[in-house]
C-alpha cells in the first residue's frame, strides 16, 4: 500500500512538472515595418483576456460537429468584438462567424453569433439568451354581426324603411369609424283611402 501511494505522488509530481509541448512547429521570422500588418488596434489586456475566454467557450460548446471544416484551427473561422456596456467590471464579447477564410461560405449557420458577458479575468459569466423567433400575428377571430330582426310592420301592412346592416366591427389596428349621421325616420303610416 506504502509503494502504491509512493508511486501515484511521484507521478502527481512529475506529471506536474512535465513541460507541455508547444502547439508551434518550426521558424518563426520576425516581421518587418514594412512586413507587419496590424490585426486589432491596442486594447487592455483585460478585454484580450474577455476576448479569448468567450472564443474557447464558443468552441467548446459549438453543438455542430462539422463547423469548422476547412481551418487550421477553430480560431481562424471566428472574429470577436469587445464591448463594455451597463455592469462595470464585465465586458460583452461578440463572436462572429468569418468561414470564408476556410475554404467555403462566410457563414455556415444562421443566427450563428454569439454574445458573452466576460470578466477581465477571462471568465465567462453568462451567455445571451438567443432571440425568440419571430412569431406569426395570431388570428383574429371573424366578428359576423347579429342576425338581422325583420322589419317592423305598421298597420296598413306597409314596411317601413329598412335599417341598414350592421357595419361590421373594425380590426383592432383600423381607426374608429367617423360618426356617422343618424338615420332619418320612418313615414308616418298612410290611412287608407276610403272611397
Amino acid at each position: 500500500m506504502i509503494k502504491a501511494c509512493a508511486l501515484a505522488a511521484l507521478m502527481a509530481v512529475l506529471c506536474g512538472c512535465a513541460v507541455p509541448a508547444t502547439a508551434w512547429k518550426g521558424e518563426v521570422t520576425w516581421p518587418t515595418e514594412q512586413s507587419a500588418r496590424l490585426v486589432a488596434p491596442a486594447m487592455e489586456a483585460g478585454a484580450a483576456f474577455a476576448a479569448a475566454a468567450a472564443i474557447r467557450e464558443m468552441i467548446r460548446t459549438n453543438p455542430f460537429p462539422d463547423l469548422f471544416w476547412g481551418c487550421a484551427s477553430p480560431e481562424q473561422g471566428l472574429d470577436a468584438v469587445v464591448f463594455t456596456g451597463p455592469t462595470p467590471g464585465l465586458y460583452y464579447v461578440v463572436v462572429d462567424q468569418r468561414f470564408d477564410r476556410c475554404q467555403g461560405p462566410r457563414v455556415r449557420v444562421l443566427d450563428g453569433w454569439y454574445v458573452y458577458a466576460v470578466t477581465p479575468q477571462g471568465e465567462v459569466v453568462a451567455e445571451a439568451p438567443s432571440p425568440p423567433p419571430p412569431s406569426s400575428p395570431t388570428p383574429q377571430p371573424e366578428q359576423t354581426p347579429p342576425p338581422a330582426a325583420p322589419p317592423p310592420t305598421t298597420e296598413g301592412d306597409v314596411p317601413a324603411s329598412e335599417p341598414s346592416p350592421p357595419a361590421p366591427s373594425p380590426e383592432p389596428e383600423a381607426p374608429p369609424p367617423a360618426a356617422s349621421s343618424p338615420t332619418p325616420p320612418p313615414p308616418p303610416p298612410q290611412e287608407p283611402d276610403t272611397p
